[in-house]
């Protein structure tokens, strides 16, 4: 099973459990922007987390290595935001070996120039926003597997109409676009 949740309202944000969970992750000094979607990310969690049957309290939503929950060890997840939007994604492991999610704002001005630094030769052809999108997915899937000691470089992932292949490691996937105006959503996944 597999699903991703969106979030752009804070429940509950008078809770102080939600300032403990910000300050034991990205201590006390953090804008309040970032600060807002990292909390919107993790109600999308909390979200995400009740269709695979899981109430988990504000104090559970603390990531280790980026994409696993410690009372939850068999699901794998991933998270993303905006200052306005939080995205979150989780699929069992027994399924999946790792998911990724990238949200964007629709307006975010992607330039050739970056376009051109993370482009793979063979990429299907994408708007640059929507490109951007799918390979910070699928760097995330990457990432996660654990296998790689160093941050890939983008321009190693081949994006394809609906699939994905890190050359450098054999490992291919699968992607899709979310429609959700005024966001850019992609989600990447690696099955077992």
């Amino acid at each position: 099973m597999l699903t991703y949740k969106l979030s752009t309202t804070l429940t509950d944000s008078q809770r102080p459990e939600w300032d403990l969970l910000t300050e034991s992750t990205l201590g006390s000094e953090v804008h309040s922007d970032r600060k807002m979607g990292f909390l919107l990310s993790r109600v999308a969690l909390k979200n995400a987390l009740k269709d695979f049957g899981y109430e988990v309290s504000i104090g559970d939503l603390k990531l280790t290595d980026y994409h696993l929950i410690p009372k939850c060890p068999q699901l794998t997840i991933s998270l993303s935001h905006t200052k306005t939007c939080g995205a979150a994604i989780v699929a069992e492991r027994k399924e999946f070996r790792s998911v990724g999610i990238d949200i964007e704002e629709e307006k975010r001005v992607v330039k050739d120039s970056i376009i051109e630094r993370i482009a793979h030769p063979n990429d299907h052809n994408l708007r640059n926003i929507e490109l951007w999108c799918v390979k910070e997915a699928v760097f995330k899937v990457l990432m996660n597997t654990g296998l790689f000691p160093k941050p890939i470089e983008f321009g190693s992932i081949e994006i394809g109409p609906n699939n994905w292949v890190h050359s450098p490691s054999n490992l291919s996937g699968e992607w899709k676009m979310v429609e959700t105006t005024p966001y850019v959503v992609a989600i990447a996944f690696l099955r077992n």
